[in-house]
């Protein structure tokens, strides 16, 4: 699936969504303050006002383009959700540079989108060396891309193979004695190959955890949740 597409009728309560992105702003009010905390109650939603930030930073972690609400007008609000990549530098930086601000990421994919920024935007992510050209005419820099060929490529288009993704798990359960699979699932997510499906990556993640059970290294006890042996 190229894309997920989100309307709802109604603006933004709020502000603007770009205020939430780095997560350092959350609603002070909302339009259904019960039924919010009756969502976090009951884990429907993890925390409140964080949505769009946590969105955000996702697709950032999956090397992938970043949601957009470019659509949406003063009546309807309109969400964007890329699932496949649109410039392979852009995911290749994203994977070469893991540190990078989610600021700096939501810069480089309006570049890859050919979007404009301001001045200060291109002054910064080209003494970073994150982007190439002129403007209008920017885009996303091949240095590193070309340097990393070899390494960055390979593991984004095969992703790591079972016996690394055992060890993940692991790793994990080591740490953190039990995990619930949406655990697991969100730590193998972007490890595994970038053009699987959702639907692969789910399958893949369940039969790692089924081999490994039948191995006699991990168990599930009755709370559905994944313990070492």
């Amino acid at each position: 699936m190229d894309s997920l597409k989100f309307q709802n009728d109604g603006s933004f309560y709020e502000g603007d969504y770009k205020e939430y992105i780095t997560g350092e702003k959350t609603p002070k009010s909302y339009r259904n303050p019960a039924l919010v905390k009756a969502m976090v109650n009951i884990k429907m939603i993890d925390t409140q006002g964080y949505g769009i930030h946590k969105m955000y930073q996702s697709q950032k972690d999956r090397y992938l383009p970043m949601p957009d609400y470019d659509l949406s007008t003063a009546d309807e609000v309109i969400l964007n959700l890329p699932g496949t990549i649109i410039d392979e530098n852009y995911s290749l930086m994203l994977l070469a540079n893991q540190d990078m601000s989610l600021t700096d990421a939501v810069l480089l994919d309006q570049v890859q989108k050919g979007k404009p920024i301001s001045d200060n935007a291109i002054k910064k992510l080209r003494k970073e060396g994150l982007i190439e050209g002129r403007k209008p005419h920017l885009y996303v820099s091949k240095q590193i891309a070309k340097a990393t060929n070899t390494q960055v490529e390979y593991t984004l288009k095969k992703g790591f193979n079972d016996a690394e993704c055992q060890e993940w798990i692991m790793k994990a359960l080591n740490d953190h004695k039990v995990l619930s699979r949406k655990q697991i699932n969100e730590l193998l997510w972007n490890k595994l190959p970038v053009d699987f499906t959702d639907t692969q990556r789910l399958n893949k993640i369940g039969n790692l955890l089924m081999r490994m059970k039948r191995d006699g290294v991990i168990k599930l006890d009755e709370k559905r949740m994944w313990h070492a042996l």
